[in-house]
C-alpha cells in the first residue's frame, strides 16, 4: 500500500465517521425535542420546581423613633 493509497483511505473513513456522527446526533436532537416536558406540567402557580422567593416585609417603624 502506498502513500496515497493510506492518505487516501484515512480521508475517506474520516468522511464517513463525520456523516455518521452527524446523523446521530440530529437524531439525538429529535429525540430530545420529543421528551420536552409540555406546557400541561406546569401549575397555575408557576414552575414546578422553583418557588418564588418573598422577602420579609420590614416592621413599620413607630412614630417616635424619627428623629429629625
Amino acid at each position: 500500500m502506498s502513500v496515497i493509497d493510506l492518505l487516501i483511505t484515512i480521508i475517506v473513513v474520516t468522511i464517513l465517521v463525520t456523516i455518521a456522527l452527524g446523523v446521530m446526533t440530529y437524531i439525538a436532537y429529535k429525540l430530545r425535542l420529543s421528551r420536552r416536558p409540555t406546557a400541561q406540567g406546569q401549575g397555575a402557580s408557576g414552575p414546578r420546581f422553583f418557588v418564588v422567593y418573598e422577602p420579609p416585609v420590614p416592621a413599620s417603624p413607630a412614630a417616635d423613633e424619627h428623629v429629625a
